[in-house]
C-alpha cells in the first residue's frame, strides 16, 4: 500500500450477498459502487518464534466515501491486505494471530453524519 504517508484510494465495485447466516461483500464487476480512502499511518513487523517468518502490520487511517456492507474489509481483503484476525475475509492469510489479537482489528474513531 506504500510507504508512512502515502495515500491511496481502492475503487472497485463490491456485490453483497446475504443469506440467513452471513453477509459477505465481493469486488465483482455486477456490484454497486464503491470507494475506499486510505492513508498509511505506520508500519510494524512482529517478531516471530524461530523457524517461523516474521509478520508485517501496516496501520492504516481509511474512510470510506461510499456505505457498503463490509466494504473496508473487503476492499482491503481484495488487494490481499486482509484485517488482521480477520477469518472471514483473511481466509488464513494472516498466521495465527489469535493469541495476541483474539478479535477483528478494525476500530472507528469518529463517525460524521
Amino acid at each position: 500500500l506504500g510507504d508512512i504517508g502515502s495515500n491511496f484510494v481502492r475503487s472497485a465495485p463490491l456485490f453483497v450477498f446475504e443469506d440467513n447466516e452471513c453477509t459477505r461483500a465481493y469486488v465483482s464487476e455486477f456490484g454497486r459502487t464503491a470507494l475506499t480512502s486510505l492513508h498509511v499511518k505506520a508500519m510494524f513487523r512482529k517478531e516471530a518464534a524461530q523457524g517461523l517468518q516474521n509478520q508485517f502490520f501496516t496501520f492504516l487511517e481509511v474512510r470510506p466515501a461510499t456505505g457498503r456492507s463490509h466494504q473496508i474489509r473487503a476492499h482491503l481483503a481484495s488487494l490481499g491486505r486482509p484485517l488482521v484476525a480477520d477469518f472471514v475475509y483473511g481466509k488464513g492469510s494472516v498466521a495465527d494471530v489469535s493469541q495476541w489479537c483474539g478479535r477483528l482489528f478494525l476500530h472507528c474513531s469518529r463517525t460524521v453524519l
